[in-house]
Order: structure tokens, then sequence, then C-alpha cells
């Protein structure tokens, strides 16, 4: 039951991120270099199409991924490779697997694969899209400058039955950012 329930929460939250995001970017679309008497002419935000398939995509990744494979990668195997310890080193050892390890190679291209199912383009289109997003859009610098200080507090001070509600608050704010940098 805790990875269905992971799997509902954290595919609401990426769902609800996203439709922020979408929202965010039609605002912005729409008063780029017009006044707000423009608004009369050009028509409201909700007449900007709202991308179904996108958020479904981000619904089944933050319950694929952030939920349940998280659920199982920091509340079980972390604690096997790297022991329950909250001191420095331990902590340490879990940020920076979690950074250079999980997050390049599994986490983030997750979201792309899935991305690529959902739009019908293939892998090598997704991972190709990945790197432009890393190395054109910071990426993973984003990532890291928001997550190697989180995954500290995560990691050394949350409780573990608690650590997968603290990242799904954190990651809705993440996931406005991500679905930004991936839309492009």
């Amino acid at each position: 039951m805790p990875l269905a329930s992971a799997f509902l929460t954290c595919g609401f939250k990426a769902s609800l991120a996203d439709m922020v995001a979408q929202k965010r970017a039609a605002k912005q679309t729409q008063t780029d270099g017009y006044d707000e008497t423009d608004n009369i002419i050009l028509g409201d935000i909700d007449a900007i199409p709202f991308e179904k398939r996108r958020n479904f995509a981000f619904l089944l990744y933050g319950g694929l991924y952030q939920g349940m494979a998280q659920e199982i990668i920091f509340n079980e195997v972390f604690p096997i490779i790297f022991g329950q310890g909250t001191d420095i080193p331990t902590v340490i050892s879990k940020v920076l697997c979690d950074s250079l390890i999980i997050t390049p190679f599994i986490c983030l291209p997750v979201a792309y694969v899935v991305k690529s199912v959902i739009f019908q383009y293939s892998f090598s289109e997704a991972m190709s899209r990945y790197k432009d997003d890393v190395l054109r859009n910071g990426l993973l610098l984003k990532y890291w400058s928001l997550w190697g200080p989180v995954q500290c507090l995560t990691f050394g001070v949350v409780p573990q039955h608690l650590r997968i509600a603290f990242i799904a608050v954190v990651s809705f704010f993440w996931l406005i950012i991500f679905s930004s940098i991936a839309a492009k």
C-alpha cells in the first residue's frame, strides 16, 4: 500500500506542478511585449490550450519515479548500501550517489523516456532532448543547486518515514522549473 500511496500522491503533485508551469508559460507568452489593454484583443490565458499529454507524462513520471522508485531507492536500497546513519560522511555519501549517479543516469532520463512514450518519439530522440537540456539549458546545474542542499536535509535531518513526503513538497517547486525547461 505505501507504493500505491506514493504513486497517487506524487503523480497528482507532478500533474499539478505541470499545470502551474503551463499556466505560467501561457501568461508569459501572452504578456511578452504587450500591455494589459492588449488582453482585450488577445483574449484570456485560459484560451491557450492545455497540453494534456504533457501533463499525463508528468503524472506518470511523478507517480512511477518520484513516488514509487524513490521510496524504494531512498528508504530500502540506500540504507542497505550506506546504512541508516545521519552522520556527515553517510549523508555526503548518499547525496553524492544521488547527485552523481542516480540523477543523471536514472532520475532525469526517466522523465524524458516517459515523455517519449506518451508523445511517441524514439528513445534516441528522448536522450537527445535530455542531453540538449543538460548542455544548453543547464538542467543538471539547476538540479544540483536545489537538490544538493535539500538532500543533505533529507538524509541528515528528516526521519526516514517522512523523507518521500518532504521530497514531494520540495519537488513540487522543482517540477515547475523542470516542466518549463523540458517544454522548450
